[in-house]
């Protein structure tokens, strides 16, 4: 972060006098859509959940799963048999093996690591390993407990051939973190001052004299002065509202806040305040080290924040965001000598909307490592492209609840805020704060996604004492060594302060690699946050990334990751980097990712990836990633750029901010997606799908035909269940540039078929179910509404042609709208290659009416197949729910 700053001083202007007004405010979007018959949803997520049991039998009754699909509200109970860990995988080896025993509690380094004598770290095990002769096979065994590290294991070429598991029906937890001990004194304890005009526990679903969750009814009372006196005595209240006699709804009702998270609602009769129970404990004698995340009885505890709420549980997608709804305006970004641009003129993709290679190094995407970026470009093309620039501050709105507050150390403070479009989300440091003016400013950050605005939306800010004011929040003073905590019941006795970012790094070269390690059946836990560490653009996509995870592997081949749990990592869990071949990362479970569940980032020298630096031939087989972008909204369950021939298979990916699958670039291709269940995702963000891709800058490599071309081989997308809801637009959003896809046999639902400035993608024997779904009732309905069975948005035959070799035939479309395509180039005197070629597709709408919009004339079906379109396409009547659904189990093999 110290180097960061210092760059930034070096090569920016300040220009913080001017500001700019918020960005809008993200519609409020829902899992259900509310146009279409409860039934039908219902059964669309019972074969879901089906779906997920049959791609993952171990997982038993998969309760995440169904508690995702929330299908308790269908009436569909869970049923027995679920596992209570996950279910232990047996090591195979030919011959034998050197085996190493550890033990985390009993064991001792002195110890020759035998299944009597263990060893009791996990360096040590290791160690141990590294005097057998090449080839052997090597066996280290964790049994039962914590394995603490003071540092990161470093595995390289001497450790080939090592495999670490947990001992048989054993489960061992490798930890980033440090363990404290705690002895609480008492900090702070009073009650706030309180304000009027605002309810902290609601107002109109309260009900006087019974008692709900999260609310408590206390009494009739007079006066707001009794209400605070009984919850100040009441050990369970930590806010309290009084309805003055004059309420319409509760006239001299006192109401106890027990549960949840205070937002204050404005209330004309109300009377409001809070409880403050702060204890604290000194760590000084256990030499702490500064820590970012603090787990307690195994859950990540919430730093003290503005507004409360928790970042695993709430976000743009509960009714309690936990977000500030925007900023009065958003200071200016500082002002950067322009980038030095590369434009490579040879070689080509002629006759495309993005032909050349280009990027920007230096200037304004300085503060990214490397600093370079297509972003840093004067003129970058694409969607809402725009040289990248942040803001340098925000001014709060005057009736934040701190606003009259001092802050003694702004400094400290981190804001979390959501792009001006909702592209993601930025992490920034404070530098100070401004009372009179409401400024908060920055010192760094705002790197953690790629394109940049120069305002922002909805934003918190955490890691503010005086903000320590809700149960289960903690502050860490790393000058005194002292932590304070909110009390949320049984104060605990011991907690774990995270330290590392990376647990186990494999690390290896392209012309050395490491060769056939093995991680199985192991719990990672307790990794730091890294949003404030270096990220990178690797390609032209929308996406910055951090090159790091719990688990880093580098110069590989034949990795094996299996049947392991990443619990709440801090970044991202797995990141497969620069060269790896034949790497196997299968049924593992990642849930609570800071960034990402899984990412594959390769390298190349600009445009030329004929070297071979990248992810390749890799398989991601069978994993369940779920709950991921607990910080980083621009994230996904798997990731990947400059990565190519990738399998994914078997995956269940739910509940992220953004696409469960995002391919940053189309370098290489010849990538295979098949029989993956992706849904609820998009929840936070907008322009985007359960699957997204972009390919704005061409590569050069040797993957479609053994000769070098900046043709990608085909990928192929093929029997995948993904449900578009929330603010997801389309199902399989291939957008700016995309080509050589074969998009077939996949069960779509609540979305249609995209492209936008892409070409040479076929799209066959899909299935598509009501894409003109809406999943808001806020207007506007949803951050963009394409309603439609097909879009096809920027063909051109100009300057910077795209549009041609789109093929949209064999497919079943069942649909509301009549309007069925959305063809923004349609030429009457002149279509071709100006619209996707559709044939043989079957419609389903009511009263069998279809027309199909070209410039402004509405074409029937007749019309359009006279064009030579949608030859032997049908339409009919809709069908019944148990039709729609037979459909998607003839695709998914059920």
């Amino acid at each position: 972060s110290i180097k960061m700053a210092t760059l930034l001083i070096a090569m920016i202007t300040f220009s913080m006098l001017a500001a700019s007004t918020s960005g809008a405010t993200l519609p409020q979007a829902f899992a259900k859509p509310t146009n279409v018959d409860p039934s039908l949803d219902c059964a669309l997520r019972e074969l879901a959940l089906e779906f997920a049991k049959k791609l993952q039998p171990q997982r038993g009754n998969f309760q995440s799963a169904y508690d995702a699909l929330r299908l308790q509200e269908c009436g569909k109970s869970i049923g027995p048999n679920q596992p209570k860990r996950r279910t232990y995988r047996e090591t195979k080896f030919q011959g034998t093996a050197l085996e190493i025993y550890a033990d985390s509690n009993r064991g001792n380094d002195d110890n020759p690591g035998t299944i009597d004598k263990p060893v009791k770290t996990l360096l040590k095990a290791v160690e141990l390993t590294r005097g057998a002769s090449p080839g052997t096979q090597k066996m280290i065994f964790l049994r039962e407990g914590t394995f603490f590290l003071d540092q990161t294991i470093l595995l390289g070429k001497e450790d080939s051939f090592l495999t670490i598991s947990s001992y048989k029906d054993e489960n061992a937890t490798v930890s980033g973190g440090r363990e404290y001990k705690f002895n609480w004194k008492q900090n702070v304890r009073e009650m706030r001052k309180p304000v009027t005009g605002y309810s902290f526990v609601g107002e109109g679903d309260l009900v006087a004299e019974q008692d709900q969750r999260m609310v408590k009814s206390y009494s009739n009372v007079s006066t707001a002065s009794d209400c605070e006196a009984a919850c100040d005595k009441d050990n369970h209240c930590f806010a309290y509202t009084h309805f003055r006699k004059d309420s319409d709804i509760h006239p001299n009702k006192c109401f106890f806040r027990v549960g949840g998270f205070v937002k204050a609602t404005k209330c004309a009769s109300c009377t409001s305040g809070r409880k403050i129970n702060i204890v604290s404990t000194d760590l000084s004698s256990q030499n702490p080290n500064t820590f970012t995340s603090l787990f307690i009885n195994g859950r990540r505890a919430v730093r003290a924040r503005y507004p409360d709420g928790n970042p695993e549980t709430s976000g743009l997608y509960t009714n309690n965001t936990g977000y500030v709804s925007s900023a009065d305006s958003w200071l200016s970004p500082n002002v950067y000598p322009p980038a030095v641009e590369i434009h490579i003129a040879s070689p080509q993709r002629i006759g495309t909307h993005f032909p050349e290679f280009e990027m920007g190094i230096g200037g304004p995407v300085v503060m990214f490592s490397p600093p370079e970026s297509y972003w840093g470009l004067k003129s970058p093309t694409g969607g809402g492209a725009a040289t990248y620039r942040v803001p340098t501050g925000l001014v709060y709105p005057s009736d934040v609840d701190f606003a009259n507050r001092t802050w003694n150390h702004p400094d400290t403070g981190v804001v979390h805020a959501f792009h001006c479009g909702h592209w993601g989300n930025w992490q920034f440091q404070l530098t100070g704060r401004d009372m009179d003016k409401r400024y908060l400013t920055f010192a760094f950050g705002g790197f953690q996604e790629a394109r940049g605005c120069k305002t922002g939306a909805e934003w918190y800010v955490e890691n503010i004492f005086e903000e320590l004011d809700s149960p289960g929040e903690w502050f860490y003073n790393a000058t005194t060594k002292v932590l304070y905590l909110y009390p949320n019941g049984t104060l605990p006795t011991e907690g774990v302060g995270t330290v590392l970012e990376s647990l186990i790094e494999v690390r290896g070269r392209m012309d050395s690699p490491v060769v056939n390690v093995t991680l199985m059946n192991l719990e990672f836990a307790h990794t730091t946050t890294t949003f404030f560490t270096d990220y990178e653009v690797p390609s032209g996509g929308d996406w910055s990334v951090h090159r790091g995870g719990a688990v880093l592997v580098e110069g590989a081949e034949h990795f094996l990751l299996l049947n392991c749990l990443f619990n709440a990592p801090g970044g991202n869990g797995l990141c497969l980097s620069g060269y790896n071949r034949f790497a196997v990362v299968e049924g593992n479970e990642f849930v609570w990712s800071g960034d990402s569940g899984i990412v594959a980032v390769g390298t190349s020298e600009h445009i030329d990836g004929t070297l071979g630096t990248q992810p390749r031939g890799n398989k991601i087989i069978g994993n369940l990633v779920h709950e991921n972008g607990v910080f980083g909204k621009q994230t996904s369950a798997y990731m990947q750029a400059l990565a190519c021939q990738t399998e994914l298979i078997g995956n269940v990916f739910f509940n992220g901010p953004r696409a469960g699958i995002n391919f940053n670039d189309g370098f290489g291709g010849g990538n295979y997606l098949m029989n993956n269940l992706i849904f609820n995702h998009v929840r936070e963000t907008g322009d985007h799908g359960p699957f997204n891709s972009w390919d704005r800058l061409p590569y050069l490599t040797k993957v479609k035909n053994g000769t070098a071309s900046l043709n990608p081989a085909l990928s192929n997308l093929t029997r995948n269940f993904f449900i578009n809801n929330y603010h997801s637009t389309w199902p399989i959003d291939h957008d700016d540039g995309s080509c050589y896809y074969l998009d077939t046999y996949n069960y779509l639902v609540y979305g249609g078929y995209k492209n936008y400035l892409g070409h040479s993608k076929t799209v066959q024997n899909n299935v598509y179910v009501y894409p003109d779904a809406e999943h808001s009732i806020d207007t506007p309905k949803a951050f963009i509404s394409k309603p439609y069975c097909a879009n096809s948005d920027g063909a051109s035959r100009v300057v910077l042609p795209s549009g041609w070799g789109e093929v949209y035939i064999n497919n079943t479309c069942i649909i509301g709208n009549p309007n069925i395509y959305e063809f923004g180039s349609c030429n009457l005197d002149d279509p071709k290659g100006l619209i996707p070629f559709t044939a043989f597709n079957k419609f389903y709408v009511p009263k069998s009416y279809i027309y199909i919009k070209c410039q402004d004339k509405e074409l029937s079906l007749q019309d359009f197949q006279k064009m030579g379109y949608d030859i032997g396409s049908t339409v009919s009547d809709p069908v019944d729910t148990s039709t729609i659904i037979k459909w998607g189990r003839d695709l998914l093999g059920l």
